[in-house]
């Protein structure tokens, strides 16, 4: 799954298939078609692999801290610091994926939209427990702060990825921040 997802994040989930993996793994065709029904059957696993990928390594550090405030700085920063540090050759999964899929219906659009639906969800929690106990005064309502504190993570995987740019987690920490009414 390591390398699929890794092929996944350089090429698309399009550009990964059953014979593709064999040919990177050094594996025979049919040895790899075991392991999977078909194309689509592989892009979900893909979809899982980096989504507990993605969990472990953004919630997983947090998931402890109070929730509001303390909890969703500490998931902001281990989000961008995880997409500036590319986990995949092609950056972050995750992010390129959904921009691969964000606009073709079906279960793997479903897959990938259920599992940021869940983070988002996270995150949403952790913004209106962080209001309700004064922590937190954003500008924007909820859902909208919740919407360009996403975007900001995606800017760093492009940051990172397509311009080289360093350090774009400490800039989208620093506006996300702002987004969420810190001033100090």
């Amino acid at each position: 799954m390591r390398e699929a997802a890794e092929g996944a994040s350089e090429i698309g989930l399009e550009g990964i298939s059953i014979g593709s993996l064999a040919t990177a793994l050094g594996m025979s065709k049919a040895g790899v078609a075991g392991h999977f029904r078909s194309k689509q059957e592989l892009q979900l696993e893909v979809v899982e692999f980096g989504a507990k990928d993605f969990t472990e390594k953004v919630w997983g550090p947090n998931a402890d801290l109070k929730p509001g405030r303390e909890r969703l700085l500490g998931c902001l920063d281990t989000w961008y610091s995880y997409s500036a540090g590319s986990p995949f050759r092609g950056g972050c999964l995750m992010t390129s994926i959904s921009t691969e899929f964000d606009g073709r219906p079906g279960p793997v659009r479903e897959a990938i939209a259920e599992s940021w639906g869940r983070w988002t969800t996270i995150l949403e929690s952790d913004l209106e427990a962080g209001i309700e106990n004064g922590e937190l005064s954003p500008p924007l309502a909820p859902a909208d702060t919740v919407t360009a504190i996403e975007s900001l993570a995606s800017g760093v995987n492009q940051q990172t990825q397509l311009y080289s740019k360093p350090n774009p987690e400490k800039t989208a920490s620093a506006a996300a921040r702002v987004l969420l009414g810190i001033l100090a």
